[in-house]
């Protein structure tokens, strides 16, 4: 992997505040800012998710927020923020285009004296990522998240959200992965891949990751997801690149497939999609490669998923086996379905012929007689 800009390339002085950082969305600021410098701040939007007490929209500038973190912050925080706020102006234009346009990422560090570190400033996500969800008789317009890919079709039409197909669950996934390569080449880990830091606009067939200020470079904590473990990232030890991988992996895997249990990994393995025939192999490697070092990277995914060929080493990544599908329910019969019991007829007298039944058949069988009689006598 590319030696990571962020780590050794970032200006020890960018937290001084004192340099305006240009910013393409809209306000130019200073790298480190006081709470007073912002101007009044309106009512939460968030209060005490993760690791912010609240996150307020700021009065006097639309469309910014300033996200507030629990007190007790590390000291290393501050220059860690800095190194963030800096990172895009190490990247080629165009990838500092997609990580802006993709992300809340952070435009200032917030201080107060004796606190290196309040917060941040972070632009909101765009309108294009919230809809109207119709819920029966009432809808309610909210930000889209990206767990509403791991659905399917059907439910996401029973929303109201116009259905993705294949080319808009690709189109998103493409996008997903075209971030998460981005951190991958600056060093940095995000681990916190799963349904409920992204939102995604079915319109526009594009992703917005959010929490990306806590992103970290080369390990960080392991943020505990259910359902998102890496079993090869024993629990207690840091989350690093290839913990990244794997849940990575496994949010494209969900999203392309719109399955959310182990029937994902099976629909993956089955999978032949046209025009993308690395993209199976690449996300089986990510998710059941017995080597973590050996998970392919975002940028290899992101080849893939752009019609590209899965370049990797010889010999193959060895795998574990695809996960035990779920046990499905029986299906409840009604009492009108449901089939005659099997009768055990091994041990059971034969049944005697009713009386009727028996008189019936003699007098067809007479009949008959007469009948044969009849015919030789003609001839």
């Amino acid at each position: 992997m590319t030696e990571p800009h962020l780590v050794d390339g970032a200006d020890d002085s960018a937290g001084d505040g004192d340099a305006p950082a240009a910013d393409p969305r809209g306000w130019t600021l200073p790298r480190a800012v006081s709470v007073s410098d912002l101007g009044p701040l309106a009512e939460p939007v968030s209060e005490h998710n993760g690791q912010a007490v609240a996150v307020r929209p700021l009065t006097n500038h639309p469309g910014w927020l300033a996200k507030l973190y629990r007190p007790g912050q590390h000291p290393e925080d501050a220059h860690r923020l800095d190194l963030l706020i800096s990172a895009p102006g190490t990247l080629p234009e165009a990838d500092r285009a997609v990580l802006y346009a993709g992300t809340c990422w952070p435009a200032a560090r917030i201080h107060e004296p004796g606190s290196p570190a309040v917060g941040c400033v972070i632009p909101m996500a765009p309108e294009q990522y919230r809809a109207e969800l119709r819920r029966g008789q009432f809808s309610d317009r909210r930000f889209v998240e990206i767990d509403w890919l791991a659905k399917s079709d059907e439910s996401i039409r029973g929303v109201g959200l116009p259905p993705p197909g294949f080319a808009g669950r690709l189109a998103a996934c493409r996008r997903l992965t075209a971030l998460a390569a981005i951190l991958e080449r600056l060093g940095l880990v995000y681990s916190d891949w799963s349904f409920s830091n992204a939102f995604w606009s079915p319109d526009q067939r594009s992703v917005y990751l959010i929490d990306v200020d806590g992103c970290q470079p080369k390990k960080m904590p392991d943020l505990h997801q259910p359902n998102w473990a890496d079993p090869l990232t024993p629990p207690g030890t840091d989350a690093d690149e290839y913990t990244d991988r794997y849940r990575l992996g496994l949010l494209v895997a969900k999203c392309m497939t719109g399955q959310r249990d182990a029937g994902a990994f099976h629909t993956v393995a089955a999978s032949h999609w046209q025009n993308q025939p690395a993209v199976s192999e690449v996300l089986l490697d990510m998710l059941l490669a017995t080597d973590r070092e050996r998970r392919p990277s975002a940028a290899q995914l992101g080849q893939a998923l752009n019609g590209g060929p899965y370049l990797r080493t010889v010999p193959r990544p060895t795998r574990t086996a695809l996960p035990p599908l779920p046990a499905r329910p029986p299906v409840q019969q009604s009492p009108a379905d449901a089939p005659e019991p099997v009768k055990n007829t091994e041990s059971a007298p034969p049944k005697a012929p009713e009386p009727g039944l028996q008189a019936g058949w003699i007098l067809v069988l007479v009949l008959a007689v007469i009948l044969l009689f009849v015919i030789a006598s003609n001839h």
